[in-house]
């Protein structure tokens, strides 16, 4: 019974995330929620009485996934692989998994667009420790002479807004271009071009 009761939970929290990625926060309804979760809004309200509370267990719920499924890279890199190949693997680890769970980066763009309240709240809960571990991520890297000896917060910013960009725009590369921009394929050559303008050398 109280796993039953908990994956019907997880369940509106999935599809909370889903539109509050979509329509915000504004345009989410308990009543969607329930819909979208295939459950009664009595429920949604048993487990959540004010949308500001499904709001932020959702935002949690969405970040707690991500940091579980994305590795830390903050050791030095395996024996076997050079620095220059642990980049990569992280570039190219962050943008399959970003493809695959979306949600965090489309709430995250929602919530920029119109700051407030609730953007003060996720950068206390979440920004603030994702900017520090980012920004160690990048010194490690130009300390091993992956990355360019610049600010490191301006170079996890343009490394960052280059992933994330890509993610976004991937309907509108497929149209134009015909070429499916979360294939292995165009994974490989994005991350490749990417550190070659970044630090100057190509992988060739």
């Amino acid at each position: 019974m109280k796993s039953d009761i908990s994956s019907r939970r997880t369940a509106i929290l999935e599809a909370a995330a889903q539109l509050f990625g979509q329509v915000g926060f504004e345009g989410t309804s308990m009543k969607a929620v329930a819909s979208a979760a295939g459950e009664k809004k009595t429920l949604v309200q048993y487990h959540f009485r004010y949308k500001q509370q499904l709001w932020e267990e959702t935002v949690s719920y969405v970040w707690q996934q991500r940091n579980d499924a994305l590795p830390t890279f903050l050791t030095l890199a395996p024996d076997d692989l050079s620095a220059r190949e642990t980049m990569e693997d992280l570039c190219r680890y962050i943008l399959k998994f970003t493809f695959a769970n979306p949600t965090w980066v489309k709430i995250m763009f929602q919530e920029a667009s119109t700051p407030g309240p609730r953007l003060d709240w996720m950068v206390e809960r979440f920004f603030n420790s994702d900017f520090a571990e980012g920004k160690g991520v990048v010194e490690l890297a130009q300390a091993r002479g992956v990355l360019p000896d610049v600010d490191p917060l301006h170079l996890l910013y343009t490394l960052s807004g280059a992933l994330v960009y890509l993610v976004n725009v991937a309907p509108i590369i497929e149209r134009v271009t015909g070429q499916e921009a979360a294939s292995d394929e165009f994974i490989e050559q994005y991350v490749a071009t990417l550190l070659q303008i970044l630090t100057g050398t190509s992988t060739v």
